[in-house]
């Protein structure tokens, strides 16, 4: 136990000096008593001395944040991580749960190639390798993501004094075609006749992709929802990206009604729970991974229907559900839109969701 000190020297928590006769010493005492660091030099070398005052002081302030001493980015990133969930929750600045668990993914890519590194050695050129090495391996745009994370990662490095600027400043990122997906009314179609036919687990799944349809939702947002957001007037959905955005209620039609009705409907296993919708067979939200191989099971039975009718069929996921909902909301005309998403403005819209292979205008009158 660290008891107070007997002369306040103004000092940091934990970080102790010794002046002796011939040896000046400072280092920073852990909580198990050992020295995390300790630095000496000959007590009357006044500009040694006041050089390891401040190096001593400046290490414990990473030490307080998390980084050991070492300054290695594997330690940066727990680091990062760390400030993140010690935000409160509804805090501006803390990532949704969703994106953290995505940048978890991410950042062990990091690790693998930069957590042996100290920060202060990281170069552009470094950047631009990774950037290369995922090029080669066809995921320009995992790559493109991973970068943007170390970026932010070294500006937290920046924040705490770690290093003095970020050395990926500035970095260019791949270009990536962007994907447009248009998921058809028959493939759609398909998937809920196959997913009713089959039924259990693919039944689900086929419900929830017909929802995040009508909905316009993303796919954790359609994953996490629950019995709640049953109301009189429609289905309120929370967004899944940003908690200060107001909530999207989405208003009855008799197609919305009867799809989550027949979802609430599917049996599950005697001891499911009753919160999630789209929970699985023993009422819990799915993992990305398991609901990764349902969707793939239900695509592949899918293909085989498709086949044995001759006619196409064309595999998506629950995350190409919303550009579809998007799309044909535009072509129809409707109004509502960028309500119905829950986006500030139809930037987003226009450039990410819009799939229309057609417009239509009407002449200048």
């Amino acid at each position: 136990m660290i008891r107070r000190r007997d002369n306040p020297d103004g000092l940091p928590y934990r970080v102790y000096e010794r002046k002796g006769l011939r040896t000046y010493s400072i280092g920073y005492k852990q909580p198990d008593g050992k020295w995390a660091f300790r630095y000496s030099c000959a007590a009357d070398d006044r500009a040694k001395v006041a050089e390891l005052r401040a190096k001593a002081i400046g290490e414990a302030a990473l030490l307080g944040h998390g980084v050991r001493t070492a300054g290695q980015v594997d330690e940066l990133i727990t680091a990062w991580f760390k400030s993140q969930e010690a935000l409160p929750e509804g805090d501006i600045n803390r990532r949704a749960a969703s994106t953290l668990t995505e940048n978890k993914r991410e950042a062990n890519n990091l690790r693998q190639a930069f957590g042996h590194m100290n920060p202060a050695d990281v170069t552009k050129a470094d950047g631009y390798a990774y950037l290369d090495a995922c090029a080669q391996a066809n995921r320009p745009s995992k790559g493109n993501k991973e970068i943007s994370l170390l970026q932010l990662i070294l500006e937290h490095g920046v924040r705490i004094g770690m290093i003095a600027t970020n050395p990926l400043s500035g970095l260019r990122k791949l270009r990536t075609a962007t994907q447009r997906r248009y998921v058809s009314d028959a493939d759609l179609d398909l998937a809920v006749e196959v997913g009713r036919a089959r039924g259990g687990t693919r039944h689900i799944v086929a419900m929830a992709l017909r929802t995040a349809y009508l909905c316009v939702r993303r796919s954790v947002e359609v994953r996490g929802i629950t019995r709640e957001a049953i109301t009189d007037a429609g289905m309120v959905w929370a967004d899944g990206k940003s908690r200060t955005k107001a909530p999207v209620l989405i208003e009855w039609t008799p197609e919305l009604r009867a799809t989550i009705t027949e979802a609430l409907q599917i049996k599950r296993n005697h001891v499911a729970g009753t919160m999630y919708i789209f929970g699985n067979m023993r009422g819990q939200r799915y993992t990305k991974g398991g609901w990764k191989a349902v969707l793939d099971d239900l695509m592949t039975d899918c293909q085989a229907e498709a086949s044995r009718r001759g006619v196409k069929f064309e595999r998506f996921s629950l995350q190409d559900c919303r550009p579809k909902g998007v799309s044909d909301k535009l072509d129809s005309g409707q109004t509502d839109t960028q309500d119905a998403t829950g986006h500030t403005s139809d930037r987003m819209i226009r450039q990410v969701y819009d799939r229309r292979k057609l417009k239509k205008a009407a002449p200048v009158r």
